[in-house]
């Protein structure tokens, strides 16, 4: 068995997808060179996938690994395979030139789990609910887009993607995977809404699962364009209360409402000095000193001085830093909200993940 099948047999044992969900996976998206796998015997007992994706982050694009497919043989677990594959995904990672690592756990207790690699909760979702009786009223009129495939909905897509002040972003191939991933789904559906002045105002993806109409993403010009896209999902489920999972910057919906802020994924620095020079040409008036400790990737414990643009590692500096910092409180400062940042005299800005393959 080659490592794509043994890669596809485990999927099948450990996450139960249907056979047209695999075939569009590992026929589309899965690539040998993206994954680790532990083989005994001639057979895969621990595999995980590493994906390559852009961030937008303080104006720059840096590339960062999504580690996806984490799956270990019910038989084979508790045998440390996994964590080895984390480590080596790591330091793949860091030499491939990638600034962090990215995932999205499929189960409350992977979070623990995930700490341990000096992974942090920061990419949170303002968790918003409306019962079956809300109708979304609008300003304007629209009207729903025939084609979600057509080329304008993916060029509004990635023009309001990147609007966001941060956030993975998607390349059209992933936009065709993700609306076929959805499509297969039962309950999923995507909508687009058009008006007059814009051809694509907003767009929304959901899955209705539980009784429930989950919307995992909603992007759009402005407040009554999403509004908008909401309404159009109304009409297809009439009956069903919506919980919209909005980025943590987002409170278009619940500009009136306590924020409630749940974790949605992690993330883990793996190239600290690439983010600090990121960081410093983002922010010119930015000067610190920081000392950083990481126990799993050696290459990142420096004392880095910032300032007039650049970062330079200076392992000799014998003062007192601003910050004394491990990996992991290092990466829960960099994407705290701004207010938290000011108060530590770092540039911190939230960020944002969403339809991801798992």
């Amino acid at each position: 068995m080659n490592r794509k099948d043994g890669v596809r047999h485990l999927w099948r044992e450990c996450f139960r997808d249907s056979d047209e969900y695999l075939d569009m996976y590992f026929g589309r998206i899965y690539s040998d060179d993206d994954a680790l796998v532990t083989e005994v015997n001639g057979r895969v007992v621990s595999s995980l996938l590493m994906q390559r994706y852009s961030l937008r982050f303080h104006g720059a694009e840096p590339s960062i690994m999504y580690l996806a497919g984490a799956a270990t043989r019910r038989a084979a677990r508790g045998r440390g395979y996994m964590s080895a594959l984390m480590l080596e995904a790591m330091e793949r990672a860091y030499e491939r030139g990638d600034m962090l690592c990215a995932l999205m756990p499929a189960h409350e207790w992977l979070y623990a789990f995930f700490a341990r690699f000096g992974f942090s909760s920061v990419f949170l979702a303002d968790v918003q609910r409306f019962t079956s009786l809300h109708s979304f009223p609008v300003q304007h009129d629209y009207h729903e887009v025939d084609d979600a495939y057509a080329p304008a909905v993916y060029e509004a897509f990635t023009r309001y993607e990147h609007e966001r002040p941060g956030g993975v972003l998607h390349t059209r191939r992933d936009f065709i995977n993700m609306l076929d991933d959805l499509m297969m789904h039962p309950g999923g559906t995507f909508v687009a809404v058009g008006r007059k002045d814009v051809p694509v105002a907003a767009m929304a993806w959901a899955v209705e699962a539980g009784g429930v109409v989950q919307v995992n993403e909603l992007l759009g010009i402005d407040t009554d364009a999403c509004t908008a896209a909401l309404r159009a999902l109304r009409r297809r489920f009439a009956d069903k209360p919506f919980r919209y999972m909005a980025s943590s910057f987002d409170d278009t919906h619940n500009s009136h409402s306590r924020r409630r802020l749940h974790p949605r994924g992690m993330a883990r620095l793996v190239d600290v000095e690439q983010c600090f020079d990121l960081l410093a040409d983002a922010h010119r008036e930015w000067c610190a000193v920081i000392t950083v400790s990481d126990p799993l990737l050696a290459v990142n414990s420096h004392t880095y001085r910032v300032g007039q643009g650049k970062c330079v590692i200076d392992d000799s500096y014998r003062g007192t830093p601003d910050l004394d910092v491990t990996v992991e409180v290092l990466t829960k400062i960099l994407f705290s909200s701004p207010d938290t940042g000011s108060i530590l005299g770092f540039p911190s800005q939230r960020t944002h993940i969403s339809l991801m393959p798992h």
